[in-house]
């Protein structure tokens, strides 16, 4: 029912049922007119032939009748009946009675000339009556009757008053059946003519409408629709001059204005969104450590990489760099270090040769590869330069002009960050060892006990204190001292985990914030810087080589205490074991009255 109420309510029905209608209308009426006038002519034709048959009637009877020989008369109009083609002849007088008949049921009949139907067809109150023909409805038949009048001749005058005009009227009465059947027959093969005349109008006006009209205007509301569902580029193709061809190249003008104007909307939408996206993720942290994944992130969903690497300049180690990279598909951060001087580097599409030209200021400013699916950015900032960064893009794809252009101010939020992030690094840090300080440590602490409160993930604390650093410092003086506490410092920083936290606590002290609270975890990693520091040989300008040792404290949260001062002070004791019991030495706190005590 519906497809049948929107077939109706279509235009193309619509317009078709109308000239079909009109058309239907006109055919009808020029073939009723025809057929209207065919019918006056064929039965004026056959009221001539009656009449004329009719004077030779009255010739034919006159001479009897003027014998006053109705016998003969009679047997005149027998014959008369025999050869033409008449139903009824009549003779009235004009008393109006039937003097003689071919029909022996009208002999001596009076017919009254104002009612009867043989006689109304010439006899019209207050006028003459004139000599004509009418169709007259018999029983089951039509007949055509024609009155003649006898007229009152000189011959006549012995019988009849000289002044009358007329001395009586033959009526004869003629079978229309033939002639209704020619009407009929006419009827019919003008109905059948106009039939086929009307099929072949509406196949040849369903063409025409088709053709010129309704095809162009379907083909224009399908491209309505196309443009609807944001298809700007779909051409609506009409052969068709005149107006609707205007329409069509007026609508393909109009379709592809409106492409371009959306789609310059939706690169400045798009703009706005990855303008707020930048800044939302870069404002997420100040923290470099966390800056540098939040980074190459943003990157790599930004900019639909394969790869993103950055590389920072490590503060005071010339031709070091942190290392983070990520690639598409993989959650995980992969960080290390790359020093130049020891040889290539497999990190993403980033080569050797390209931290050359950022060393030597060649690369000052974006860099896009030949194939266009390698980008380099270096981070500048005022005066400061902070490393580099590459973008590489999956095989067989290159960057995009909106790509390109988005480029430029996305490296200037990410530049801007990293400064700030440096100069919040520079607060939070030691100056001599760039391990982060006291006051840094004692905020980190509370910010890991709370992330315990809602995560419900602990963590352990380790304490560290050189063994006999006084001694340095006494033998070699405090500078060699401080080069001691920095390659202690750079040890520590390479042999813990990335996500775990190192700090200066205080002189030669130190302290590690380990995520997890698994204490075999922690004695594993302490054993490990432990080690590493027990095997490194300190060679220092001037002084021979020379090895230190560490003793390590080691207490975990909440496993030996629930607040952040006991902690402190379990780790602490702890150490204070370790150094107690010989130093070079891994001790964990425990809650009991012994110590749990690692061996060398």
């Amino acid at each position: 029912m519906t497809n049948l109420a929107e077939l109706l309510s279509s235009l193309r029905v619509r317009i078709l049922g109308a000239i079909f209608f009109i058309f239907f209308l006109a055919m009808g009426m020029v073939l009723y007119g025809v057929w209207s006038y065919q019918r006056t002519q064929l039965v004026d034709m056959t009221s001539r032939g009656v009449i004329q048959m009719s004077e030779i009637i009255v010739a034919g009877l006159r001479s009897s009748m003027l014998q006053n020989d109705k016998v003969e008369s009679m047997r005149s109009i027998r014959k008369i009946l025999q050869v033409a083609d008449t139903a009824r002849i009549s003779i009235i007088n004009d008393a109006g009675r039937t003097v003689m008949t071919s029909d022996p049921g009208l002999d001596g009949l009076v017919f009254d000339k104002m009612i009867h139907p043989s006689c109304t067809i010439c006899h019209v109150a207050g006028k003459d009556p004139v000599r004509t023909s009418s169709i007259i409805r018999g029983k089951g038949e039509k007949y055509l009757a024609t009155v003649t009048p006898i007229k009152n001749e000189p011959s006549c005058y012995g019988c009849h008053d000289r002044e009358k005009k007329n001395i009586a009227i033959l009526l004869v009465e003629t079978s229309f059946s033939r002639t209704a059947a020619m009407l009929g027959e006419l009827a019919q093969r003008i109905v059948l003519t106009g039939i086929f005349a009307f099929f072949i109008g509406v196949l040849l006006l369903n063409y025409i409408v088709t053709r010129f009209f309704t095809r162009p205007l379907e083909a224009l509301q399908e491209g309505f629709k196309k443009v609807g569902k944001g298809d700007f580029s779909y051409w609506v193709n009409v052969n068709s001059g005149g107006e609707i061809g205007y329409m069509a190249d007026s609508f393909n003008v109009m379709s592809r204005a409106i492409g371009r104007f959306v789609n310059e909307i939706r690169e400045k939408t798009q703009e706005v969104s990855a303008h707020y996206t930048i800044v939302d993720s870069l404002s997420q942290t100040i923290e470099k450590k966390k800056l540098k994944d939040v980074v190459v992130d943003l990157l790599c969903s930004l900019l639909e990489a394969e790869c993103v690497a950055l590389a920072l300049a490590v503060e005071k180690h010339k031709n070091i760099f942190e290392m983070v990279k990520i690639k598409r598909g993989d959650n995980r951060h992969y960080h290390g270090y790359y020093n130049t001087d020891s040889g290539e580097l497999e990190m993403c599409a980033l080569i050797r040769d390209d931290f050359l030209l950022w060393e030597s200021g060649k690369l000052s400013s974006l860099h896009y590869s030949q194939d266009g699916k390698k980008l380099l950015l270096p981070l500048h900032h005022e005066n400061l330069s902070m490393g580099i960064l590459c973008v590489e893009k999956p095989d067989g794809e290159s960057f995009t002009s909106a790509e390109k252009k988005i480029v430029p101010v996305l490296i200037h939020h990410i530049a801007v960050a990293f400064a700030n992030a440096q100069l919040y690094d520079m607060a939070i840090t030691d100056g001599l060892t760039t391990l982060y300080t006291k006051r840094h440590f004692q905020r980190k602490i509370i910010d890991f006990i709370e992330n315990f409160h809602a995560t419900k993930r602990g963590f352990c604390l380790l304490m560290l204190d050189l063994d006999h650093f006084k001694e340095v410092n006494d033998e070699y003086g405090h500078p060699t001292g401080d080069k001691v506490l920095v390659e202690i410092a750079t040890l520590i920083r390479s042999h813990i985990r990335h996500g775990d936290l190192p700090f200066r606590y205080g002189g030669e002290e130190f302290a590690v914030l380990l995520k997890g609270d698994n204490v075999d975890e922690a004695v594993m990693i302490a054993e490990r810087v432990r080690l590493e520091v027990e095997k490194n040989v300190l060679q220092i300008e001037r002084i021979p080589p020379f090895s230190k040792t560490v003793s390590i404290g080691v207490a975990c949260f909440p496993l030996h205490f629930t607040s952040g001062e006991e902690i402190i002070s379990a780790a602490d004791s702890a150490l204070y074991e370790a150094k107690h019991k010989g130093r070079n030495q891994v001790i964990v706190f425990c809650n009991d009255s012994g110590r749990h005590i690692v061996d060398e």
